[in-house]
């Protein structure tokens, strides 16, 4: 048990220093260009610690988890190509590679937010309507800080750089759904990854909300 603590402790800290330098050099303008190309990295990177401390391989989890990943990528997609959900964007090049003008980690950033803040929920109650509002409510307040970073450092933007209000009535729809989704499946989250990750991306944007915008 020491052991596995140890390990998992270890990975945990490995994601926070990236967080951190991440932050840090994005924040510092000599610094951003190095850093900036390293956003797909740490998306998956956030991915897989979530998986390796979390310790669930089942078929069952792989196939909730390939669900939300699916579900996050095409509304994305549906998106960018009709301007009819969230309103009118488009993505820049940071994220990598694309399908569908889509960047496919989008679908990584859906994946590990919807299990962490379910993770999160989870750890305080075991009320289905709970579990399906409040994790939704918090993807929807993160996205409120993401918003003005991703556009000043070009992860995407939007038309007439103005932020519709029907993107966060989507974001909270679609989240509502996924974990609607997650409810059904029932998995039982570590709640630690979970609040690990949820953290590192608050301050992550939140820091960058206040020193580059």
């Amino acid at each position: 048990m020491i052991k596995n603590i140890s390990i998992e402790n270890r990975w945990i800290g490995i994601l926070l220093l990236f967080y951190f330098f991440g932050t840090l050099g994005i924040a510092l303008h000599e610094y951003k260009n190095f850093f900036l190309p390293l956003t797909p990295l740490n998306l998956v990177l956030t991915l897989f610690v979530f998986y390796k401390v979390n310790n669930d391989f089942s078929k069952k989890f792989l196939m909730l988890s390939l669900l939300i990943f699916l579900i996050g990528y095409t509304v994305e997609a549906v998106g960018v190509a009709t301007g009819v959900l969230f309103g009118s964007y488009s993505y820049g090049n940071l994220f990598g590679i694309k399908v569908f003008e889509t960047p496919l980690v989008i679908g990584v950033n859906w994946l590990f937010l919807s299990l962490s803040s379910h993770g999160v929920v989870q750890y305080f109650t075991k009320r289905p309507l709970l579990l399906v509002i409040f994790p939704s409510m918090i993807m929807t307040a993160l996205d409120f800080f993401i918003e003005p970073v991703a556009m000043k450092l070009g992860f995407w933007g939007w038309e007439n750089s103005i932020v519709p209000f029907q993107n966060y009535v989507m974001w909270f729809a679609t989240s509502s759904f996924i974990h609607g989704l997650i409810y059904f499946f029932r998995p039982k989250i570590n709640p630690k990854i979970s609040f690990v990750i949820l953290l590192a991306q608050f301050v992550f944007f939140v820091a960058l909300y206040f020193l580059i915008t």
